[in-house]
């Protein structure tokens, strides 16, 4: 081999290796983007951008915050089947019901941000559990899974309501991330004291979230970031986008499911919601929120949205017919 051949070579092996470089690095950037710790330092205070801040001025939401702060509650601490701490805030309702309201929030939310769903429930005389997702707030895993790790640690958190009380009753609400976690839950197999879950505006897989996103938020080919990010994802959390599958899960539901979507949703495209619905063979209704955006339709339909829940709840609750 010639000298002008071999610095050919070595030149062609550089550019190769700074193509590959930069092809994986934009999937471990994604992912870390997309993935990585989302606490705040005050709860309070909204991300930058997000619904929150945008409707920081709405009066369903106020109340919320202005209830979650008046109305006693405590955080508790579980042991998952990892032997991992988790986080949630308690609210028992004096009523001493046994009903219990489990709210999932959505991505780069806290808890607290769910407060006018959990104040809806705590109303009807219910208690409350709002734990602290992966990745967020005073949860002390590092990365977030959008819902799929989560969902084993909720079927934790049901299993350590029933084994405090036998004859409890629960209803899973999440929104979002959350509303996709709730899925992925019913999906496992869950003790008969859970009577229905609703879920608001979630996605049908970790990768289609994340291909959508990629083409309409970020302009890029879902092939340059996705299967690297996957990949990335696989060695810190342990599981591809692709098995992250709420589509997949509520085939297995046996759990009688509320779905609602804004039809104005930008975020999660309401495209997810038919899949969703009609692969649910469990009893089941949905609600189609007509001028909502994303993870907003309680927020704006107030009182249109719980008459819908509430209804819901009567039925597979207490068994009252429409």
């Amino acid at each position: 081999m010639t000298y002008q051949q071999q610095v050919a070579l070595t030149v062609t092996a550089i550019i190769a290796a700074v193509i590959l470089i930069a092809y994986f690095g934009l999937g471990v950037v994604f992912f870390f983007v997309a993935l990585g710790n989302k606490k705040r330092e005050d709860p309070t205070v909204p991300c930058k951008g997000s619904l929150f801040e945008k409707n920081a001025d709405n009066p369903n939401l106020l109340a919320g915050y202005k209830w979650y702060d008046k109305t006693y509650h405590q955080e508790v601490i579980i042991k998952n089947r990892k032997g991992e701490n988790l986080h949630a805030a308690e609210f028992r309702n004096p009523s001493n019901s046994n009903v219990w309201a489990v709210m999932l929030h959505g991505w780069t939310n806290v808890h607290r941000e769910l407060s006018s769903y959990a104040m809806e429930y705590y109303k009807r005389g219910f208690n409350v559990l709002m734990p602290d997702l992966r990745g967020h707030h005073n949860s002390e895993h590092k990365f977030v899974t959008m819902g799929w790790k989560d969902r084993l640690d909720v079927v934790d958190w049901i299993n350590s309501l029933v084994a405090e009380n036998p004859k409890v009753k629960i209803i899973i609400h999440g929104v979002s991330m959350g509303g996709a976690t709730t899925m992925m839950t019913t999906g496992e197999k869950l003790p008969g004291n859970v009577v229905l879950a609703v879920e608001d505006c979630g996605f049908i897989s970790v990768k289609d979230i994340f291909v959508d996103r990629c083409k309409r938020k970020y302009k890029l080919p879902p092939k340059l970031v996705v299967p690297q990010a996957s990949l990335v994802n696989k060695i810190v959390n342990g599981f591809f986008f692709g098995e992250a599958s709420a589509l997949e899960q509520i085939k297995k539901s046996e759990t009688p499911t509320l779905f609602i979507h804004g039809d104005k949703d930008d975020f999660v495209l309401i495209d997810n919601l038919e899949p969703l619905y009609e692969a649910c063979p469990a009893p089941k209704e949905k609600y189609v929120v007509r001028g909502a955006e994303h993870a907003v339709s309680s927020h704006w339909y107030h009182e249109d949205y719980w008459k819908k829940v509430n209804a819901f709840v009567d039925k597979y609750l207490y068994g009252k017919a429409e």
